[in-house]
């Protein structure tokens, strides 16, 4: 056995020996295998005493996991799970913090076979590893400030035409037509719409506030406080959810619209591949994610000319400039009419197909 033996200071300033069983020879055959993991331990022991050791990265990484990581979103922690185990600790886990170098870095990315915002991603989250670092007197710079990493796309992303998003419609069956409606007519994320409450309607005003995101099974706020915006319900999308409701085996306001058959909120990714891709194929439409309907909905305001404000609280994004937040603020009537110029293409050109729904009437 492999054993960890240390002193520590206690709440009345004495100093006692400790120890701790790390693990077995057969587990970690090596001392540079034994170190490794004990430096995690000699951390957490001289996280007051600044800069007491050379620290490597994969020790920050083990300090941010277990401190900052559970203070983010759900979809974020396992986004950064995701990156620091794939690419960053594979490459600079054994490095210690000041042989991280920009240019190194700098260099890595660039040969990432990646896209480039997600490249940009992982920058961001090799700075925030640092900034842990610096806020924890363990390094006094930041090497990633000055690495370099555009966040520009490749390609355009996808959208959708009216006509051929009433091409998909004819492709789907309930109640993965009405979530695609509502993605299509409102641009809403994909945890979002399948993170929707009965309750989150106000049939009356005909708006809807959305107040969830679900990931995994896993419930929690929307993204920003802008997300938080009330959206308006156009007449003919109201008809459609009330079918939907018509239907649906859990209709309590505290009820997930789209949930399954045990009244959980379904998995995006499960619906996108064995729904959404398979009947895009059959409609011959090619590839499409879950995002291209909230891309066709931008796409469709800006070709309505809708004013840029409106756009923006529609699309429920946190800015579009620092001043147009600030001093300009789109009123709810120019929302209803913008609103009502996308829905209205959308069904016109789903019944032109052949098929909508049970609403037209």
């Amino acid at each position: 056995m492999w054993q960890f033996r240390f002193n520590e200071t206690t709440v009345d300033d004495r100093r006692c020996r400790r120890s701790r069983l790390i693990g077995t020879v057969a587990q970690y055959p090596t001392r540079a295998d034994i170190l490794r993991v004990v430096e995690r331990w000699r951390l957490r022991i001289n996280v007051r005493h600044r800069l007491a050791m050379p620290v490597t990265l994969d020790a920050v990484v083990s300090h941010y996991v277990e401190k900052e990581l559970p203070l983010l979103r759900y979809g974020t922690q396992e986004a950064h799970r995701s990156a620091l185990n794939r690419w960053i600790l594979p490459r600079w886990g054994h490095s210690l913090l000041e042989q991280v170098k920009p240019v190194d870095v700098e260099e890595w990315l660039r040969f990432l076979l990646l896209a480039p915002q997600s490249k940009a991603n992982i920058r961001s989250l090799f700075h925030l590893i640092y900034v842990d670092a610096r806020r924890w007197e363990m390094t006094d710079s930041n090497p990633i400030d000055l690495v370099r990493q555009s966040a520009g796309r490749r390609r355009i992303p996808r959208t959708l035409s009216p006509w051929e998003i009433g091409l998909l419609l004819r492709q789907l069956a309930e109640p993965y037509r009405t979530m695609v409606l509502v993605a299509a007519c409102l641009g809403l994320r994909a945890s979002e719409i399948v993170g929707l409450q009965w309750g989150d309607f106000n049939w009356e005003d005909l708006t809807l506030l959305v107040k969830w995101s679900v990931v995994h099974g896993r419930v929690a706020d929307t993204k920003t406080e802008a997300s938080q915006l009330p959206l308006p319900i156009d007449p003919r999308l109201a008809r459609t959810l009330r079918e939907h409701w018509k239907r649906s085996l859990h209709r309590r306001s505290e009820d997930w619209v789209f949930g399954n058959l045990e009244g959980r909120p379904r998995w995006q990714e499960s619906i996108l591949h064995r729904q959404l891709r398979p009947a895009a194929l059959r409609a011959g439409l090619g590839k499409i994610g879950w995002h291209t309907f909230r891309h066709s909905y931008s796409t469709l305001l800006r070709s309505l000319r809708v004013d840029l404000k409106v756009q923006q609280e529609l699309l429920r994004h946190s800015t579009i400039q620092s001043t147009m937040n600030i001093y300009t603020r789109a009123m709810p009537k120019q929302k209803r009419a913008a609103n009502r110029l996308v829905v209205g293409r959308l069904f016109r050109a789903a019944r032109r197909k052949g098929r909508l729904l049970a609403v037209a009437s």
